[in-house]
């Protein structure tokens, strides 16, 4: 890409930003076009395509247009081409308003370009295109438009480019880096500046003072809205950078040409970036300032004011101020480590760490309320194996941050129920297990089992039978005897024969729901 020089002023080129120009339009080997000797630079920008054969076109003309005509408008009332003054005026009318070329068919009107229309054209300075009479005009204007489209197109492409490169420097190298990928990117000067407009960083460094202080002119007269302004042939945007009322400084961008709406894109991202850049220093001493108060009224012996703990919390929920607990449990030792590793990942995954180790070889963590079983399975799978191997785990479901240690509880009873070294559990596994998985409803059970299921234990020891196997078959099918006979590989009447067995050595009748269900439970705290 080409470059300005910004410490004297002078163009050193334009690069692939370059517009529709005559030059270009002469090198479309299709169209055949010539230039008349001496008749301005080819360097000229084409807008637009605009045929007539008024003798005045001007008022339906706003300049940068390349004008073709047959030299009809050129006609004098006897029919030939006017004079010298008169294609003088004609030129200058065209001049004044500002287009870019004339090109003129030859082989109709006039089966040569008039000397004294090409003579005016080298005066004044006005490109003069001969186009032969097999070129269509039509032809020139769709060149135009189809190259104009294509330069459209590419610099929309460069500019999406150019977004993640600046991202990328904003993150990697801060403002410096982000200002350099910026000119580079519009052509020109990028410049920050502080709240009251003066100059702190540049790219490139050496800018020329005249250009310093336009911007900063510019900028101290526009303090709070975006400005652009044409100062010495330069093209000047200038943005302020602002977040929820403060002003962090100014950016803004100089350039010897005018700023394409890519540009402007690119200067709003830029700023973007630098916004947010800014800001994070705020949202840090904000964060501070709300962990100094809570550790204070601890060393006073004070309770923390709950709200400001679970501001602290805050971001650490999704968007509707939910939150998630994780509880490992089983870790002993490895809890330290364990804890280690889990806050290295959310740290990796730019996720705050909310990670506690608790009594017992437990590790608790804060999740946000929408994070699935994708995030959480990521996460475990921090932990080192061997801990993974001797662990249980389990989630709690979204409660909000007001609610937290419901939701340790919840995910402690959870993981109580999970299988060791298993996947995590969720409320789905405690369905029919709260109580085997609570150890003061396990330690009933347990009692529970020693009165009802150990008889049955020692008999079938004793004698072979599958008295054990049978009754949880039969209960866990709902005293269906076909599918839990299936289930065995017996006849139903083999089974009807083990249940009558069973209620023989209990004394108990199986036909009570209440027997059933307590059998069930002392059952499963065997598992």
């Amino acid at each position: 890409m080409g470059a300005y020089d910004w410490t004297n002023w002078s163009v050193a080129g334009m690069g692939c930003g370059v517009p529709v120009t005559v030059r270009w339009l002469l090198r479309h080997t299709d169209l055949n076009l010539t230039q008349a000797a001496d008749t301005g630079d080819p360097a000229r920008e084409i807008d637009f395509v605009v045929t007539t054969e008024l003798s005045d076109p001007t008022p339906w003309l706003s300049g940068g247009e390349l004008v073709l005509t047959t030299g009809i408008g050129l006609l004098g009332r006897t029919g030939v081409i006017v004079d010298r003054a008169g294609c003088e005026a004609y030129v200058r009318r065209l001049v004044d308003k500002g287009i870019s070329a004339l090109g003129f068919g030859v082989g109709l009107t006039v089966d040569d370009v008039p000397a004294d229309l090409a003579t005016a054209a080298a005066a004044a300075g006005l490109p003069l295109l001969l186009v032969p009479r097999p070129t269509p005009f039509v032809a020139i204007a769709r060149a135009v438009a189809d190259r104009s489209a294509e330069l459209q197109y590419r610099s929309q492409e460069l500019a999406a480019r150019a977004q993640p490169r600046m991202t990328r420097a904003a993150v990697s190298g801060g403002a410096v880096a982000l200002l350099r990928e910026l000119s580079a990117a519009c052509d020109g000067a990028a410049i920050l500046l502080d709240e009251d407009g003066r100059v702190t960083q540049s790219a490139p460094a050496s800018v020329s003072p005249a250009i310093m202080r336009a911007v900063g002119e510019q900028v101290r007269g526009h303090p709070t809205a975006s400005s652009v302004a044409i100062e010495h042939d330069t093209v000047i945007v200038s943005q302020p950078i602002r977040v929820a009322g403060r002003t962090h400084g100014h950016l803004a961008v100089a350039a010897a040409h005018d700023m394409k709406p890519t540009d402007h894109v690119l200067i709003g991202h830029a700023n973007s970036l630098l916004a947010l850049d800014f800001e994070k220093p705020h949202r840090l001493d904000a964060v501070e300032s709300r962990v100094n108060v809570a550790v204070f009224a601890l060393l006073l012996g004070d309770e923390p004011d709950g709200s400001q703990v679970q501001q602290l919390a805050a971001e650490a929920a999704d968007g509707h101020g939910r939150v998630r607990v994780l509880v490992v449990r089983g870790l002993g030792a490895r809890a330290e480590d364990a804890a280690e590793a889990l806050t290295a990942r959310l740290v990796a995954r730019r996720r705050p760490a909310f990670v506690s180790v608790r009594d017992g070889g437990e590790v608790a963590v804060l999740l946000r309320g929408n994070d699935d079983d994708a995030v959480i399975t990521d996460l475990m799978a921090a932990l080192p194996r061997a801990a993974r191997r001797r662990s249980r785990a389990g989630v709690g479901g979204p409660v909000p941050v007001t609610a937290v240690r419901d939701g340790h509880r919840d995910a402690v009873t959870i993981a109580a129920a999970a299988e060791r070294g298993g996947a995590v559990a969720d409320r789905r596994a405690v369905a029919g297990m709260s109580l085997v998985a609570s150890p003061s409803g396990r330690a009933s059970l347990a009692d529970l089992s020693r009165l009802l299921i150990d008889p049955l234990v020692e008999y079938d020891a004793a004698h072979g039978s599958a008295l054990v196997p049978s009754l949880r078959a039969y209960l866990e099918n709902h005293g269906q005897w076909e599918t839990a006979a299936s289930d065995l590989g017996v006849h139903r009447h083999t089974l009807r024969a083990r249940i009558a067995k069973v209620e023989d050595r209990l004394g108990l009748d199986l036909d009570s729901a209440r027997v059933r269900a307590e059998l069930l439970l002392a059952l499963l705290v065997k598992d």
